[in-house]
């Protein structure tokens, strides 16, 4: 047997007991660790399933040593790739190892991080850009009045006018654009026209704390497995509800470098979303479970922050490796969630995680139902609809809100307890996520409930409340509203609010206009009062809280969005 073949080999036998705990396979995964320190992977697919297991065995470790020897091989894995022929190179792109390119078209938002936190690491990968028009239109805007003739002349090429523009500048082209950028003051319309242009970008995996191989956030101690992976738990209700013993409020420098990590996880994974793209590091929660797991919850910037709903995403991190991730929605007393781990995280803990994760959100919101959109396992995702997602959420006590497809799950989940080799067909699985999925706990009652359709019926009653309201302009329309709503709740002045406070206000209040609160007890709107300034504090948890305990503005809200439905408004 060559020494080639014994490699491979040995890699996979590492990746097939990454998550065995027992004392002999813990034993042999620490050999192998430590004779694969010695040995050189030859091809792409054994450096991947190298650096998968690494980073599997560095958060989830049997020992202290386990750990250190992870952590060791994965701190040098950039000279592993080094040593692969150059030709071979390409099959390690978009991996997100340390020393790899990334490429992928970021949105401004991710675009703007990278300038600031990867300087000189990211270029316009021109051969991916077919159309240049969108770009030409935000270069248009970057121009001195000089410059036009020249630009708008088909001699020069986009490419050929940054170059020229960037004569003599030290870094990148796309440093140069972004360095523009924000002498332009970065106001909504480069975002817009940015975005337009669907930039494609070569990103350069220089700096290891930003790839996979290196993205941790420090931990002052390292948590064995020597007990293996946590399962689920046998009354999961009981575990959601049961207190946690640690939940912080991070200071503003902690949760920006939690905002890194979290932006570093998923745009190696040519992934993002809004909850961290807008997160806010004035409010960034963590709570730590046990065994080295941590969750950490991010609130929005006032600016980005949703009309009803409390929207905050979180990440759940092992040892301070990134392990999966996932957004929330807090609206009056329920939450509507879901959970991604990451590929090289699965055959973990996934439904422990989980579980944990629907424990934070119920310590900080109080909330009594959960609900996660077909979406999450199925419906229009084929990863999910492939991964049989609907069984995982099935098991923890989610059930669809649709009778007949509740019926079907049942059926099937009774054929599968009597056969262990059945699995549901693709087809059936579709059936499956044709609705949304509850899962209610012991306090929750019916009338907490707002349907999910109900939202975008609220945004309805919200054009028909500014239409109704007159004046020149939709602003003037919005100062109306809020004007006749302050003297409907009692609020004298906001003289002394904050500018966010304000606009907080103003968003709400065509919504809660539409529920005639003039009519409400003074103690509901002594309330409200409280709520609406809120809901534009420097965090936004209190809102969340204060919409949790107001029963009145549920209740009206809901006959309103009922009375609309009634009349034939509906998505």
């Amino acid at each position: 047997m060559t020494s080639t073949s014994t490699n491979r080999q040995s890699i996979q036998r590492l990746f097939r007991i990454r998550n065995r705990f027992d004392g002999a396979n813990s034993a042999e995964k620490l050999t192998l660790l430590r004779q694969l320190d010695r040995v050189e992977a030859r091809t792409c697919g054994e450096l991947l399933t190298l650096h998968a297991t690494l980073c599997f065995i560095r958060a989830f470790p049997d020992t202290l040593a386990h750990h250190a020897a992870a952590a060791s091989h994965l701190e040098r894995f950039k000279d592993r790739v080094l040593k692969l022929p150059a030709a071979r190179h390409t099959g390690l792109w978009d991996s997100g190892i340390d020393g790899t390119p990334i490429h992928y078209a970021f949105s401004f938002e991710v675009a703007s991080w990278l300038a600031r936190r990867s300087p000189d690491s990211v270029s316009i990968d021109w051969e991916e850009l077919a159309d240049t028009g969108p770009l030409d239109e935000l270069l248009t805007r970057l121009l001195h009045p000089s410059e036009h003739d020249f630009f708008d002349s088909g001699l020069v090429t986009s490419k050929e006018w940054i170059e020229m523009a960037a004569a003599g500048y030290s870094g990148t082209n796309f440093d140069w654009l972004f360095g523009h950028l924000r002498e332009k003051q970065l106001l909504p319309t480069w975002s817009q026209l940015y975005n337009a242009a669907d930039l494609p970008l070569a990103w350069q995996l220089r700096d290891n704390s930003l790839s996979r191989s290196g993205n941790v956030f420090p931990v002052r101690k390292v948590r064995t497995r020597a007990n293996g992976m946590r399962k689920r738990a046998r009354n999961f209700r009981a575990e959601i509800t049961r207190p946690l013993d640690s939940i912080e409020k991070m200071s503003r420098r902690s949760g920006s470098k939690l905002i890194d990590v979290a932006m570093a996880s998923l745009a190696v994974r040519h992934r993002e979303t809004v909850h961290f793209n807008h997160a806010n590091p004035n409010e960034v929660y963590r709570a730590k479970i046990s065994d080295g797991i941590d969750i950490a919850v991010f609130g929005l910037q006032a600016e980005y922050r949703y009309p009803l709903e409390t929207t905050m995403g979180y990440l759940i991190m092992s040892n301070g490796v990134p392990v999966g991730y996932g957004g929330a929605s807090a609206l009056f007393r329920q939450v509507n969630t879901g959970i991604n781990i990451f590929a090289e995280y699965r055959g973990s803990e996934a439904a422990f995680l989980w579980t944990q994760v629907m424990r934070v959100y119920r310590s900080l919101f109080g909330c009594t139902r959960f609900i996660v959109n077909a979406y999450q396992f199925g419906n229009d995702n084929a990863e999910a609809l492939h991964s049989g997602a609907f069984w995982f959420y099935y098991r923890l006590g989610y059930r669809p809100v649709l009778a007949p497809v509740r019926s079907l799950a049942q059926r099937e989940s009774k054929r599968m307890q009597n056969d262990t080799s059945y699995r549901s067909s693709r087809t059936t699985l579709r059936r499956l996520a044709e609705c949304d999925m509850h899962l209610t706990l012991g306090d929750a009652r019916a009338t907490d409930l707002f349907e999910e359709r109900w939202i975008e019926t609220s945004s309805m009653l919200a054009t028909r409340a500014l239409a109704a309201a007159g004046g020149r302009t939709r602003a003037e329309a919005a100062d109306r509203i809020a004007a006749q709503l302050a003297r409907n709740l009692g609020i004298r002045s906001t003289s002394d609010w904050t500018g966010d406070e304000r606009r907080g206000f103003r968003t709400l209040a065509p919504i809660i206009a539409s529920t005639n609160a003039a009519d409400w007890p003074d103690e509901d709107k002594r309330s409200m009062r409280i709520l609406v300034r809120a809901k534009g504090a420097s965090t936004e948890l209190e809102y969340a809280r204060l919409m949790n305990q107001h029963g009145c503005f549920l209740s009206a809200l809901r006959k309103c969005c009922q009375r609309a439905e009634r009349q034939g408004v509906s998505r």
